[in-house]
């Protein structure tokens, strides 16, 4: 489908370390000719962040306030085509990204379309892949490789700011109450630049503490301590169960090792019962 022109959106905060990639594989895999404004959301980096976008053409603007859905809305207000992409500044879009979600559009009710991402992390995907059933099971609402039907997010009253994190979930289950399609295709497969077990699971609890819980929002549910403990103490055997499954030895050591992160990760940001 010809969409025409399309502009770009992307929030960032202290990405200089990701953004090259990142910003390179935008221009890589989007057609120069579809591409209008590319608009960076800056939150107050104190990193390269701003000379790099500016480097690769994009014009930034300041967050307003702090956070996603303050970036997201800053963003949305500057875009001015009737559809729009948004890309986080960790993802590194799939290389048919364009030809697969430009085509969703021809549906009008569709709102927004979105592929999948993999942590470039090796034990890392392993173990998403096992706890998720492999990339058709991947059908996770995020807004860091969407396609955006401008006229329905006005429709919804833009970027919702009533979680800090759940941004995605919220608009997602906006869209689908008021008739509209949010599409995933497993079959587009970007990439999301996690290079740590230790950095992942503590950025999972950190949003998992941050999320204000509203009826819209990711069911981030707080563990018991007991639980966390079992887990713990269970996870070498359930390690050698994962690595015979996935034929990937080395998950006997990270399974177990990313267990114990999970509990600092969680004892850290207080996302666990007592009882």
């Amino acid at each position: 489908m010809n969409i025409g022109k399309v502009d770009i959106v992307m929030w960032a905060k202290n990405g200089a370390d990701c953004l090259p990639k990142v910003l390179s594989r935008i221009d890589k895999v989007l057609p120069k000719k579809n591409v209008s404004q590319k608009i960076l959301v800056d939150d107050h980096s104190t990193d390269a962040t701003v000379k790099i976008a500016k480097d690769f053409g994009w014009s930034v603007f300041a967050n307003p306030r702090a956070g996603i859905p303050s970036g997201a809305a800053e963003a949305f207000r500057h875009v001015q085509t009737d559809y729009f992409i948004s890309v986080e500044q960790d993802v590194v879009l799939a290389e048919n990204w364009w030809d697969k979600i430009t085509h969703y559009m021809e549906d009008p009710i569709v709102g927004s379309a979105q592929g999948i991402r993999v942590p470039t992390h090796k034990l890392l995907r392993v173990l998403e892949d096992w706890q998720k059933g492999g990339n058709e099971k991947r059908t996770y609402v995020s807004m860091d490789n969407n396609l955006f039907r401008t006229k329905i997010v006005k429709v919804l009253g833009g970027f919702p700011r009533i979680c800090p994190v759940c941004t995605d979930t919220v608009l997602m289950k906006k869209m689908e109450e008021a008739g509209y399609k949010w599409i995933i295709d497993p079959s587009v497969v970007s990439f999301h630049l996690r290079d740590n077990l230790k950095k992942a699971e503590d950025h999972y609890q950190k949003l998992n503490f941050l999320c204000a819980r509203t009826r819209y929002c990711s069911p981030n549910e707080k563990l018991r301590l007991s639980k966390l403990i079992r887990i713990l103490v269970t996870s070498p055997l359930r390690a050698t169960q994962v690595a015979v499954k996935t034929n990937c030895a080395p998950i006997v050591l990270a399974y177990p090792l990313s267990r114990v992160h999970k509990i600092g990760a969680c004892l850290r940001w207080k996302t666990y019962k007592l009882r």
